[in-house]
């Protein structure tokens, strides 16, 4: 499954995952499943005909990464692996960031809430700077 959501020049990109880390820390060992929300970089591309012609859209580098994830040996809906990566370089994620308060919300079944301009901070330090509220 991968579903793409696009807003001018920034897009989500939510997809299944089946994981197994090749280097997994101290009590991640195993396999992981779960869904990936990336925020990604969109570049519109130059027209390849017409003026009518569809326009090519590039979905581009990532710019932040949740992983709602959970251990495949342990009970469903634990989202004991889930973890966030607020810093990318290039096509890179960095180190996983565990939030035990990201892991509850979803537990409690309930969508995590993020205070504002927390994700856009993340994205503008990722990116190249356009990157803003409200645009």
């Amino acid at each position: 499954m991968l579903y793409l959501f696009g807003f001018e020049r920034i897009g989500v990109a939510v997809s299944d995952l089946y994981f197994v880390d090749p280097r997994p820390a101290e009590g991640q060992e195993g396999a992981e499943r779960g869904v990936r929300l990336e925020v990604r970089r969109l570049e519109p591309g130059e027209l390849k005909g017409s003026v009518y012609s569809a326009r090519p859209i590039n979905v581009d580098r990532p710019l932040w990464r949740v992983d709602l994830l959970e251990s495949v040996s342990g009970p469903p809906g634990s989202f004991d692996r889930t973890h966030h990566h607020p810093r990318v370089k290039g096509w890179e994620p960095g180190g996983r960031v565990f939030d035990e308060g990201l892991t509850a919300e979803l537990g409690r079944r309930r969508l995590p809430h993020w205070r504002p301009g927390q994700l856009v901070v993340g994205v503008r330090a990722a990116g190249d700077g356009r990157a803003s509220r409200g645009r």
